[in-house]
């Protein structure tokens, strides 16, 4: 029996059919979700940091990154209570991509894991090592990968 799912969110049209479908799923089995993202650990070290301040560069931070999962969230947010979920859970963490997904499925005690596909084959994907992937080798519960 289903009762809990995890829904990746990475800001992807596959990611947002993802929400969608995953959402569809609760309504239907009255399952809890959450909805997670991963910020994947960004650090730019001091010195470049000195450097692209003297040179007046732009420079992407780790809390910029996390700003913008909050709005990622957000959005996702948005189109699981349009498809009719009320309680909803939000989440976002730091760390590699699939082992972070598949860590907090785990500690969730997620039933089912949704996440999206970047539209890669089984090939390419093998071989790349694309993300839902690695998150199907990885999952303890099914995955299901949403085109």
């Amino acid at each position: 029996m289903i009762k809990k799912i995890l829904i990746a969110v990475d800001g992807s049209q596959h990611a947002l059919q993802s929400v969608e479908i995953g959402s569809e799923i609760a309504m239907a089995v009255g399952a809890k979700v959450m909805l997670f993202h991963v910020v994947k650990p960004y650090r730019l070290p001091d010195s470049l940091k000195k450097f692209a301040k003297a040179e007046h560069m732009a420079t992407i931070d780790a809390d910029l990154l996390k700003q913008g999962a909050k709005y990622l969230l957000a959005g996702a947010m948005d189109a699981a209570h349009g498809a009719g979920l009320k309680d909803v859970d939000v989440d976002t963490k730091e760390g590699p991509i699939a082992r972070t997904i598949t860590d907090r499925a785990k500690s969730f005690k997620a039933d089912l894991i949704v996440i999206g596909s970047r539209g890669m084959g089984d090939l390419e994907g093998l071989l790349r090592g694309g993300v839902s992937h690695r998150v199907e080798t990885l999952a303890e519960c099914p995955v299901l990968v949403v085109k």
